[in-house]
C-alpha cells in the first residue's frame, strides 16, 4: 500500500525522444566504418607479430624449441643407447604386452558401461595406452613395456568392476520384483521389510557411486531381509492352513473357512486354501455322516455303512475318514461274501457252467489274491471252458457251413477256434474252404458292381468284359438276381451296333472317335454302324474353323442322320 502511495507521491520522469530516421542512418554507418578500421588493425598487427616470430625461430629453431618445452613443463626422455640384440629383446616383450592391450582394450570397448566412475576408468587406461604407443614410437620400449603392463592390468580390473556392477545392478533389479511382490504381506514382518528397505537403498547409492563392493553386501543384506518376510509369510500361511484343516476335521466349517481366508490375503493364488474353503462348506454335514457311518460298521450294517461313507465321499472326496471307511467296509463285505462265491462256483463247475464257475472263483481270489487253490481251480475251469467250447464252435461252423450257406459266420467262428488253437487241423481247413468261396463271391460283387458303374458310363464294351469276369467268378450255388439279369439284358442290347447316316459335303474331312472309330474322310452321305457309346464326332476343312460335337449312341433308340460340315470361314 505504502509503494502505490510512493507512486503518487513521486510520479515517474517520461524522457520525450524525437526520433529521426535520416540521422538514425547516418549514425549507423559511422559505427560500422568504425569496426572496419579496427578490424583491419588487429589483422595487420598478427601478420607483423607472424613475421617476427618466423625470423626468430629460423635463427636458431632447436633451442626456441627447447626453451618452448621448458616453459611449457614438457621434459623429453632421454632413449639410453643399446646394442641392436638388446633393443630387439625389448621391444618383442613390448610388441607382446600391446599386442594383448589392444586386445583387452577391443574387449572392454565393447561393454556396457553407463556408469561415470567406469567412464573414467576406461579414458585412463586409453588414455595410458596411447602414451605407451608414443614411446613405442620414440623406442623407449622398457617404459613401453611398463605401461603395457600397467595397461593390461588396469583392463582386468575393468572387466571385474563391469561384471561387478551388472551383477550388482541384476541384483537390484531382482529386489525390486521381490519387494513389489511381497509389499502387501509386509505387515507379517514390517521391522524386516523396512530393514530390507533402507538395505537396498544404501546399496543402491553405492552403486551409483562405483563402489559395486559395497553396494553387492548391502543388497545381500536387503535380499536377507526379504527372505526373513517370506520366511514369516510361510509360516502365518503353514499354521491357518494346519488350524483349517483341524477344524475340518472337527466339522466346524466356518472355524475352517475364516482360517483359509486369512491364508488367502496372504497368498490369493494358494490352490490348497481355494480348494479347502470348497470342503469346509460342507464339513458340517460330512462329520455327522461319517459318525452315522462308524457306528452303522460296529453294528455290522455294513451296506448301509458303505452308503454313508460313499456320500461323504461324494461331499468331500478329499476326506481321509472317508476314503479310509469305504475302503475298509468294502473289504469286510468282501470277506462276507467269499465262502458264498466259493460254494457257487465249485456247484457251477460241476454242473459244467463254467463261466459261472470262474467269475466266482475270481470274485473269491479277489478276497485273498495269494490262496493258490483258487489260482488253480480258475485254471482248470479255463481248460474245461476250452475243450467244450471248441467242440462247440467246431460244430456251429460247419451246420454254418454246409446247411445255411453262411460263408462268413463259419468263417469268423474259423477264424475264432485258430486263434484258441493255432494247431487246430479243423479251423486250418475250414479257414482255406471258406476263403476260397468267399473270395469267389467278392470277386463276383465287385466285378458286377464295375461293370454296372461302367454301364451307367455308357462304356459298354468294359462294362461286358467286366461281366464276363463276373460270371467267372460266381459259385454255382448262387442264382442271378433280378438286378443282375437287368444288367445282363442291357449289356446284350447295348452290343448291338446302331446304324448311323452322316452328311457331308465331300470337301470337309469327317473323323469319329469312340468304341467304333474312323479315320478322317470325305464323303458325301454314309452309314456307318457304331457300337453304343460316347463318341465325338470332328470336322476339318482348310481355312474353315473346325466343327466338333459329342455323339451319344443308345442301342434300340434309332439315330437321326448326323451332318458334318465347315462352313464357316476363320
Amino acid at each position: 500500500m505504502s509503494d502505490i502511495e510512493d507512486s503518487y507521491q513521486n510520479p515517474r520522469k517520461h524522457r520525450v525522444i524525437h526520433w529521426n530516421p535520416e540521422d538514425e542512418e547516418a549514425a549507423e554507418r559511422a559505427r560500422s566504418s568504425k569496426r572496419k578500421m579496427i578490424a583491419f588493425g588487429v589483422v595487420s598487427a598478427l601478420v607483423v607479430v607472424a613475421i617476427v616470430a618466423t625470423m626468430i625461430l629460423w635463427k636458431n629453431p632447436d633451442e626456441d624449441a627447447k626453451a618452448l618445452a621448458d616453459r611449457l613443463g614438457i621434459t623429453e626422455e632421454a632413449v639410453p643407447e643399446r646394442n641392436f640384440q638388446e633393443a630387439f629383446a625389448s621391444r618383442s616383450k613390448a610388441d607382446l604386452e600391446m599386442e594383448t592391450a589392444q586386445i583387452g582394450l577391443e574387449k572392454i570397448r565393447q561393454m556396457r558401461v553407463n556408469h561415470p566412475i567406469l567412464t573414467t576408468k576406461l579414458v585412463a587406461v586409453e588414455r595410458e595406452f596411447l602414451q605407451a604407443e608414443e614411446l613405442m614410437g620414440r623406442q623407449a620400449y622398457d617404459r613401453a613395456h611398463d605401461i603395457f603392463l600397467s595397461v593390461n592390468e588396469q583392463v582386468e580390473e575393468f572387466s571385474n568392476l563391469v561384471e561387478a556392477k551388472i551383477a550388482t545392478q541384476e541384483m537390484y533389479d531382482n529386489f525390486l520384483l521381490r519387494v513389489d511382490e511381497l509389499k502387501p504381506s509386509k505387515h507379517l514382518n514390517p521391522d524386516a521389510y523396512d530393514q530390507a528397505f533402507e538395505a537396498a537403498s544404501a546399496g543402491k547409492q553405492f552403486l551409483a557411486e562405483g563402489s559395486f563392493t559395497a553396494s553387492e553386501a548391502k543388497l545381500t543384506e536387503a535380499t536377507e531381509k526379504l527372505q526373513e518376510v517370506e520366511n514369516s509369510i510361510s509360516n502365518f500361511i503353514r499354521e491357518n492352513s494346519a488350524m483349517g484343516h483341524r477344524y475340518i476335521a472337527l466339522g466346524e466349517g466356518a472355524k475352517a473357512i475364516g482360517a483359509f481366508t486369512n491364508l488367502l490375503t496372504v497368498d490369493p493364488q494358494n490352490e490348497d486354501a481355494i480348494i479347502q474353503i470348497e470342503r469346509a462348506k460342507n464339513a458340517d454335514k460330512v462329520f455327522n455322516l461319517l459318525a452315522d457311518a462308524e457306528s452303522l460298521e460296529r453294528s455290522e450294517a455294513f451296506e448301509d455303512a458303505l452308503r454313508n461313507y460313499q456320500e461323504a465321499f461324494n461331499m468331500d472326496s478329499k476326506s481321509a475318514k472317508a476314503q479310509n471307511g469305504l475302503s475298509r467296509v468294502r473289504r469286510k463285505i468282501e470277506n462276507r461274501d467269499f465262502n458264498k462265491h466259493l460254494s457257487i462256483a465249485q456247484n457251477a463247475e460241476q454242473a459244467g457252467r463254467y463261466d459261472e464257475a470262474i467269475e466266482h472263483f475270481q470274485l473269491a481270489l479277489t478276497v485273498f489274491p495269494d490262496r493258490k487253490e483258487l489260482a488253480d481251480a480258475i485254471t482248470k475251469a479255463r481248460a474245461d471252458k476250452r475243450r467244450t467250447d471248441i467242440t462247440r464252435l467246431i460244430t456251429k461252423a460247419y451246420a454254418l457251413e454246409t446247411e445255411n450257406r453262411d460263408w462268413e459266420g463259419a468263417r469268423e467262428i474259423y477264424q475264432q477256434l485258430h486263434d484258441m488253437e493255432p494247431g487246430l487241423q479243423e479251423a486250418k481247413d475250414g479257414l482255406l474252404r471258406t476263403g476260397k468261396v468267399i473270395r469267389g463271391l467278392l470277386r463276383y460283387e465287385k466285378y458286377l458292381e464295375i461293370s454296372t458303374i461302367e454301364a451307367q458310363r455308357m462304356e459298354y464294351q468294359q462294362a461286358r468284359r467286366s461281366f464276363d469276369q463276373a460270371m467267372q467268378s460266381k459259385p454255382d450255388y448262387l442264382p442271378l438276381s433280378d438286378e443282375t439279369k437287368r444288367l445282363q439284358q442291357h449289356l446284350i442290347t447295348q452290343s448291338q451296333p446302331v446304324p448311323v447316316l452322316f452328311i457331308s459335303d465331300m470337301s470337309t474331312w469327317v473323323s469319329i472317335q469312340g468304341p467304333t472309330a474312323r479315320k478322317p474322310t470325305k464323303l458325301k452321305e454314309s452309314t456307318i454302324n457304331l457300337l453304343p457309346g460316347m463318341y465325338r464326332v470332328i470336322g476339318r476343312k482348310k481355312n474353315y474353323e473346325d466343327v466338333q460335337f459329342r455323339l451319344q449312341i443308345r442301342g434300340g433308340v434309332p439315330q437321326s442322320p448326323i451332318t458334318v460340315i465347315c462352313d464357316e470361314r476363320r
